[in-house]
């Protein structure tokens, strides 16, 4: 039952005003009617820190926090009486300060990663969606993969490249030996 509760307060004040909200600020900034002043994009911008980070550590406290969903409901709560701006000084931004450089490399390799996934991705895109018949004026492209030749076991016999004449070697080379 608390769970349901914890949802309906998370959804109404963590989201629906503050997408809302949010969604107002863009809105006059693109139409220049009734901008939002710099403090209240501020707070904002801080709810969606404070929020982010919330549901990030959410996952790892839940199974440790006893009564969870009681205690979300009143740090909601709390977060939205002002706490935010409480949680963002005091945790989030000396942690940041402190951590900014190493996170803005990690994220820089994050955005070499995605480049080179996406280069990869269009790449192989376009090797399967490609016509082979359109390339090379027409003329479809020989095949890149050859098939090996058989493994011929190893036997007194000798080895042909032919499987074929191998498999009819065979008898007549035992026939042979009979006869002698």
């Amino acid at each position: 039952m608390f769970g349901i509760l914890a949802f309906v307060t998370e959804t109404a004040l963590m989201m629906l005003e503050p997408v809302y909200q949010t969604y107002k600020g863009l809105e006059a900034n693109e139409t220049g009617e009734g901008n939002l002043d710099s403090e209240e994009w501020r707070r904002l911008l801080v709810h969606w820190i404070v929020y982010g980070a919330f549901r990030a550590v959410e996952s790892l406290a839940r199974p440790w926090v006893p009564f969870y969903d009681l205690v979300k409901i009143g740090t909601i709560v709390w977060l939205r009486a002002g706490g935010s701006e409480t949680v963002y000084q005091t945790i989030i931004r000396p942690f940041l300060v402190e951590h900014e450089s190493d996170i803005d490399q990690w994220i820089e390799q994050l955005n070499r990663t995605r480049d080179t996934v996406m280069t990869a991705t269009t790449v192989i895109s376009s090797a399967v969606t490609a016509d082979p018949d359109a390339i090379n004026d027409g003329e479809p492209e020989e095949m890149a993969l050859s098939v090996p030749e058989p493994v011929v076991p190893l036997s007194s016999s000798p080895v042909t490249a032919n499987p074929v004449e191998h498999a009819s070697a065979a008898p007549n080379e035992e026939q042979r030996r009979k006869e002698q």
